[in-house]
């Protein structure tokens, strides 16, 4: 990439790593204490309704972000459209919502369901105002808006979370607070963002986006179903306090997963797009894409399968306990999906939504028969199958998009070998540490997680600096690029 795109989309990922890093920060340390005034039934309940809802949210924008972030030429009319159809999608949704919401809450026999997915589906209405706001800093690769915008939200939906968990809301204190991030996620973009839309709407010029966008959009909502299916097998066959432990043990898993990888990919789609037609220097930016988003989520979830045990319980206390084996079983497909996010910025940008289509309606297929076998055996059989169909899909994907971008497997693997190697040297030390020391001492639970951790990061950092210098080097000299 040339340096001046290069510094812009250093300039992005940096915002977003803000972004990203100050929410989870505020999300996880809000989530810790949700988790000792809520029970696990409570944040199942809520993952009920999650599953239609989100589902019904992978239709709400129509594709009509990622294509305005797509096209090379953009004008007045397309935005006012795009604007328009989004809402008119918004209400229309909410309504289908109001009226699906009692069969939902009789499929999984649960009544307070019905409420719950009424009063959350008001937030379809409210977010359909901030697609083409948020679709035009991501296309101008502004992200520092962007970060203020979501890092307002993230933090007063967390306070008004805890303070209607405190007063004894329960499980409406999780709703009140997705409600209030909408919200606010509107005001702060309508400020800061110039653009209004005219009364305007032009069907050809709605067309022109709803054609790649209605790709992105049927890739989402088989994605979605992918990625969820796992929570309806939970929720149906299991029941909702297993919902619980298993969605906690997901969630921690995907906190490198999405919060970093999409972090990045979230940058790169915009900036490969710029470049789509040049395919040696996309296959440069792609690979080192993939290697830095590898040397940060792969030790981190490496090290999850070592501390687990104390983690959970000394972060959430020991009734979340099982959810320790699902957690530990998860850490490997979440580091396939770290690095696996970064295909549909590929695809994307080379303009064949086609493609990621076409897989998720394979996955779609196979995914559920694994993950149904899978629940005879609890939450933790439910984790193994996700884990097992990630490890034996990853590789078909990926060298399908190899393919768009003249790309061996080989080059692939090479650039994410120092991280597989620097983790699983992480894991072997850190093992080896715990077992020394229950031999010597008798260290409580926190102890032993500081420790551990301590370990992990240092034997890392160290054999990451002698081994592989040359990352290192590669990363100062971007941030010295951002700087300059």
């Amino acid at each position: 990439m040339n340096n001046n795109l290069t510094k812009l989309t250093a300039l992005g990922i940096l915002w977003t790593g803000i972004s990203h890093f100050s929410t989870q920060l505020f999300h996880f340390i809000v989530i810790v204490i949700l988790a000792r005034l809520l029970t696990p039934e409570d944040f199942g309940i809520v993952g009920l309704a999650a599953i239609f809802l989100g589902l019904i949210g992978a239709i709400n924008e129509l594709g009509l972000s990622a294509a305005i972030v797509q096209r090379k030429e953009i004008d007045e009319i397309h935005l006012s459209s795009s604007f328009w159809a989004s809402v008119i999608a918004g209400i229309t949704l909410f309504l289908v919502v109001v009226l699906a919401s009692p069969f939902v809450a009789d499929f999984f026999q649960e009544d307070i369901v019905q409420p719950i997915l009424i009063v959350s589906a008001i937030g379809l209405i409210i977010g359909s105002f901030t697609v083409v706001h948020q679709a035009l800093l991501k296309k101008s690769l502004d992200f520092k808006k962007l970060t203020i915008a979501e890092v307002g939200a993230a933090v007063v939906s967390g306070l008004v979370s805890v303070f209607l968990a405190i007063i004894g809301y329960g499980v409406w204190s999780l709703v009140f607070g997705g409600l209030a991030s909408s919200f606010i996620l509107v005001v702060i973009l309508w400020k800061i963002v110039a653009w209004r839309p005219s009364l305007r709407f032009d069907f050809a010029h709605f067309k022109e986006l709803f054609g790649f966008g209605s790709h992105v959009m049927g890739s989402r909502i088989l994605n979605y179903i992918d990625s969820n299916i796992d929570y309806l097998v939970v929720g149906k066959l299991l029941g909702t306090s297993a919902l619980g432990y298993y969605s906690f043990a997901y969630h921690l898993i995907t906190f490198p997963l999405h919060k970093i990888s999409m972090m990045v990919t979230r940058v790169t789609f915009p900036a490969f797009s710029t470049i789509q037609d040049d395919n040696e220097t996309l296959r440069s930016g792609y690979l080192k894409v993939v290697q830095y988003i590898s040397v940060i989520t792969f030790p981190m979830l490496a090290g999850m399968i070592v501390v687990a045990p104390d983690f959970v319980v000394v972060v959430y206390g020991a009734k979340w306990a099982p959810m320790i084996l699902p957690l530990q079983i998860l850490c490997l497909a979440g580091a396939l999906k770290s690095v696996g996010t970064t295909v549909g910025s590929v695809l994307l940008s080379k303009g064949r939504a086609d493609i990621q289509f076409k897989w998720n309606i394979f996955t779609a297929i196979v995914l559920p028969i694994a993950v149904i076998l899978g629940a005879n055996y609890g939450i933790a059989g439910v984790a193994s199958a996700i884990t097992v169909m990630t490890v034996l899909l990853f590789p078909f994907i990926q060298m399908i998009t190899n393919k768009l971008i003249d790309l061996s497997m080989f080059s692939y693997f090479k650039a994410i070998y120092p991280a597989i190697v620097g983790s699983i040297t992480l894991i072997l030390f850190v093992v080896a540490y715990q077992r020394m020391i229950l031999t010597v001492y008798s260290l409580s639970g926190i102890g032993m997680l500081i420790s551990s951790v301590a370990i992990g990061i240092i034997v890392y950092i160290l054999l990451m600096r002698i081994v592989f210098n040359d990352i290192f080097k590669e990363l100062k000299l971007l941030m010295h690029k951002i700087r300059g």
